[in-house]
């Protein structure tokens, strides 16, 4: 039953980061949006992974919103929501980077070709030091080729996130 529980969560999970994606979030609060995301995962009949994160401009990843959190997005922010739908445990754990502000759109479809490109090797076997060699890769065109002309000149992958296991109830268990 694994694999048809992993091919669930995962599906849910990329619906609701598409959900993620296409929703206005200028104007909510941190805590809001987490709650929307729980709330979406739960509707589709999954379970959360782990506490939706909701990162803004220079937090990288991983900051969860309290209950009394009034941190609000604005129309220049730069937003990353990583999501985790689970099904008997079984866990899918995908991100999204989200920005109005034309400034960063070279950043924001670097993210989204580095997804593709590495969603795109994901097979049996696949060493996970070869996805992060596509990743870091796909970013070095993205600096080489970049407009960006803000205090946010240079920006990098995450080193150190790919060496993980998941398993069945477990997920960013570094070794």
């Amino acid at each position: 039953m694994g694999l048809d529980d992993y091919i669930k969560a995962g599906k849910i999970a990329g619906e609701v980061r598409e959900n993620v994606r296409k929703t206005d979030w200028v104007g909510k609060t941190v805590y809001e949006i987490c709650e929307h995301v729980e709330g979406e995962i739960k509707k589709r009949g999954a379970k959360c992974a782990f506490p939706v994160n909701t990162s803004i401009n220079e937090v990288a990843a991983h900051y969860t919103a309290e209950p009394n959190d009034e941190m609000t997005i604005t129309e220049d922010d730069l937003v990353k929501i990583d999501l985790g739908a689970q099904i008997d445990g079984y866990i899918a754990d995908t991100a999204v980077t989200v920005c109005y502000n034309p400034e960063f759109d070279t950043l924001v479809q670097g993210a989204e070709s580095a997804l593709k490109n590495a969603m795109s090797m994901m097979k049996t076997g696949i060493k996970s030091s070869d996805v992060g060699r596509t990743i870091e890769k796909n970013y070095q065109r993205v600096r080489i080729n970049s407009n960006c002309k803000s205090k946010w000149t240079f920006f990098r992958t995450v080193y150190n996130s790919c060496r993980k296991i998941s398993s069945k109830y477990l997920v960013n268990w570094f070794f």
